[in-house]
């Protein structure tokens, strides 16, 4: 969408005008005079039909609405973090996966990270049975990172 100006007479002689349910052919200047009188400006909706068609609308509350819909678009692929550590009781465990559960089904991703103190690295092997206990109640795609810290990546499946 784009705003036509007066040198669009001389490329378009004739628009299609667009105002709510009518649909009419008239010239690019007596189009130009209705937008000017409502005070709004004249927007090409598609220059590719013959004669391109343009409705009388306020552009920069369109720019704003595209702005505001691009921004959302944006903010919904977030990445969720939930921390555990070797130690967990069975109650909070569940607690924790019932909020991992709730944000996959928003379709956000999950990183779960288990953070150990002291003796409890040399462990490894409950660290792995705790991812297993934590993905094996929940349906998702898992990856997991290499590195000190034990990071696991749920995805929701799609």
């Amino acid at each position: 969408m784009e705003i036509l100006t007066r040198a669009a007479v001389r490329r378009h002689p004739q628009v299609r005008l667009v105002l709510g349910k009518s649909n009419e052919i008239v010239p690019t200047e007596r189009a130009f005079e209705k937008a000017e009188e409502a005070g709004l400006d004249l927007v090409m909706v598609s220059d590719k039909s013959t004669p391109p068609v343009v409705r009388i609308q306020d552009f920069k509350k369109i720019q704003y609405e595209q702005k505001k819909s691009r921004q959302k678009k944006v903010a919904t692929n977030l990445q969720k973090e939930m921390q555990f550590k070797l130690n967990i009781s069975d109650h909070d465990m569940q607690t924790k996966i019932s909020a991992i559960q709730r944000f996959l089904d928003k379709g956000n991703k999950v990183k779960i990270m288990i953070r150990l103190k002291g003796r409890e690295r040399d462990s490894q092997d409950r660290v792995r049975e705790l991812i297993d206990r934590v993905c094996a109640q929940i349906a998702c795609k898992q990856s997991r990172l290499p590195g000190q810290a034990t990071v696991v990546i749920l995805e929701p499946l799609r």
